[in-house]
């Protein structure tokens, strides 16, 4: 921020102590954390800015007054303030970053990818150990036992695990409150300042958390389930219709929201998605069950494979219910790697083409005056070259946009009639010495008498005159200028081409010593930065995303580890036919390790499907997810697997406990 009081009685901005005198800034801490040379590049630095003037530790901040005698009128893109602080008017015409997004944004972010994590993992907690608990509550219920007396007993169960789990994760959390935190990937800091108001709300809301996970808890054990002993019972009802229709209506519609583009289709692809995600755990379920029916068939002897199979058959909501987390964000994160990255496409190559600019082409605004710009080439080195682009003049009758009016004689020049190939009068021109224009390629000829298109005095393209059209918006013309007077004339950005290590530094020491308001970058860095706003959006979107899917992957492990270990009972008669830890371990992976990969195979198939949608008709620019989506795979089949492991290993400990009870 440029500023200047007006008087002596004008309180100074927030965080320092003092106005800036002329030529002095401050700088935040973080600023000079990440670029030293900030002490330097802005005017003789006297000190930093408190934390009372940054919106968080992480700001990137300066406050500055330009050298003695710079006038700063009034007016764009100047404005005179009465105080800093919130406004209660219209929106200020500052704002400390452009790319900033609503709070609501955030929240929008944490409903589908931590809220649904979080009753994912209370529903699945909940079931935990339930074969002994609906044993119990049928028994209630059969001696006449009310709804509210279950609810009360089941919640009377949850009460002290469900007080201990609060307090590990409330302490820490407490903690943290008092000392601040910095966030993981997105290196967001939160000072503890800033969390000092929820210090005691905090621990009150842990309480009414406590609360409310308890009647959740209950209310999840209301309906009575049928107790079934060990007897194969016969299923005649049909599967429900709704999760095929469901995933069938949505996958069309979203190839529907697709091809049709624009805002319209990108809300239907973004709705349909949803909905089809929803109803594809039901079938991948019942995908794997059958698939276990198919494996298991008529085979005869291999008694491992045999149970495996018929156990996975009988339960397939099991599998349905441990993929269906992994199946959604799946899903999920490919269709935000596709978007995130096509935001970015030209900024990526604007990236890419400032990477090749090696730091030594710089485009400087801000010099309104010939005073100015005479200031701002004396402080350059002997050795930087300098252009200026500018507007031409149009002529008599000529609009500044279109060119020539009608009636004018829009098709001579000083050397003739133009050619077909000749810009339109009204292109930008950029004048320089002819040592300073052969110095962005190799010239064909120095463009003297009048200017010429840059690809017609250039023999070839290269970085330095790509980088012209970044500064123009478009094509650019060339011409020799006639002197240095020309280039202190008119308001235009000026082009230095510097050597050594020191030039950038050099430059924007002589921008920042002698315009009021200088703006010196890199052609394409506008780009640039917005492609570093969206990396900086992705960043929170992978923190969030990487949370909850530990979280679900987690669930999903550990539901169908205690799923088959409440159901290991059914096992333990075959101690009597072996104890080997190999074949329980045998009967594990036919009964959960090969319907779950074939169910998590057939789920990422799915989400490549949709991101397929997206890459072919909304982001074409955007980048494939495959390495996204082999990588999910690869990490939700490591923890099936440990998963698998681990079932095999403690249902052969639990065979020595059998004792013949009519099953």
């Amino acid at each position: 921020m440029t500023v200047r009081s007006t008087g002596a009685s004008a309180p100074p901005p927030p965080g320092l102590p003092r106005w800036p005198a002329p030529g002095e800034t401050y700088v935040s801490p973080a600023l000079l954390a990440v670029m030293p040379e900030a002490a330097t590049r802005y005017g003789r630095l006297v000190g930093t800015i408190g934390p009372d003037g940054l919106a968080d530790p992480g700001e990137l901040l300066v406050y500055r007054d330009p050298e003695a005698g710079t006038e700063l009128a009034a007016g764009a893109p100047f404005r005179g303030i009465s105080g800093f602080g919130a406004s209660t008017g219209p929106t200020p015409p500052f704002i400390s970053q452009g790319f900033d997004r609503a709070e609501a944004d955030f929240h929008w972010l944490l409903v589908p990818f931590l809220g649904l994590p979080a009753l994912v993992l209370l529903v699945v907690a909940a079931r935990l150990g339930a074969r002994g608990r609906d044993r119990r509550l049928a028994v209630l219920h059969a001696i006449g036992a009310g709804p509210s007396v279950r609810a009360r007993i089941a919640a009377g169960e949850c009460l002290r695990p469900l007080a201990l789990g609060t307090a590990v994760a409330g302490v820490p959390l407490t903690v943290l409150a008092f000392t601040g935190l910095r966030l993981p990937l997105t290196g967001y800091g939160i000072a503890a300042r800033d969390l000092a108001p929820l210090r005691w709300a905090f621990p009150l809301s842990l309480l009414v958390l406590w609360a409310l996970l308890c009647l959740v808890f209950a209310a999840l054990h209301l309906r009575i389930r049928r107790a079934t002993g060990s007897r194969p019972l016969r299923e005649g009802d049909r599967p429900p219709a709704w999760p095929g229709v469901l995933c069938g209506f949505g996958t069309l519609a979203a190839l529907w929201g697709a091809m049709i583009g624009d805002a319209v289709g990108v809300r239907i692809f973004t709705l349909s998605s949803l909905i089809a995600l929803a109803g594809l755990p039901p079938l991948l379920g019942r995908a794997a069950a059958r698939l276990s029916v198919r494996l298991a068939g008529h085979h005869r002897g291999d008694a491992a494979r045999l149970i495996g199979n018929r156990w996975a058959a009988a339960h397939p909501g099991v599998v349905a219910r441990t993929c269906a987390a992994l199946a959604v964000l799946l899903g999920l994160l490919a269709q935000v790697q596709v978007s995130v990255t096509e935001l970015s496409s030209e900024a990526r190559h604007a990236g890419a083409l400032a990477g090749r600019l090696d730091g030594r082409l710089h485009q400087v605004d801000g010099a309104s005056t010939p005073a100015e710009a005479t200031l701002f080439l004396a402080g350059l080195g002997p050795e930087d070259l300098v252009l200026r682009i500018s507007e031409p003049d149009h002529g008599p009758g000529a609009d500044p946009v279109t060119g020539p009016g009608p009636g004018s004689d829009s098709g001579r020049t000083d050397e003739g009639t133009r050619t077909a190939s000749e810009p339109p009068p009204g292109r930008p021109v950029l004048v320089g010495d002819c040592r300073a224009l052969a110095a962005l390629g190799a010239l064909r000829a120095c463009p003297r008498d009048r200017a010429v298109p840059a690809s017609e005095a250039y023999d070839g393209r290269t970085a330095r005159t790509e980088a012209l059209r970044w500064m123009s918006f478009g094509d650019v013309r060339v011409r020799a200028a006639t002197g240095t007077a020309e280039l202190r004339e008119g308001g235009g950005s000026f082009v230095v081409l510097t050597e050594g290590p020191d030039g950038a530094a050099r430059v924007e020491r002589a921008a920042y010593a002698a315009l009021p308001l200088p703006h010196v970058s890199v052609p394409g860095t506008e780009f640039t930065v917005g492609a570093s706003a969206r990396a900086r959006i992705a960043d929170w979107v992978l923190l969030v995303a990487l949370t909850g899917f530990a979280f679900l992957a987690l669930t999903g492990a550990a539901g169908l580890l205690h799923a088959f270990l409440d159901r290991a009972e059914t096992l333990r008669p075959l101690a009597g036919y072996t104890s080997g830890v190999r074949f329980h371990l045998r009967v594990a992976w036919w009964g959960m390790g090969v319907p779950t990969l074939s169910a998590l195979v057939l789920a990422t198939l799915f989400a490549g499907l949709l991101a397929a949608f997206n890459l072919g008709f909304l982001a074409p620019s955007g980048d494939s997810p495959l390495g996204l989506l082999v990588g999910g795979l690869v990490l939700a089949s490591a923890v099936c697997a440990v998963a698998t492991a681990a079932g095999g290993w403690l249902a052969a400990r639990f065979t020595h406990r059998w004792v013949p009870q009519g099953d």
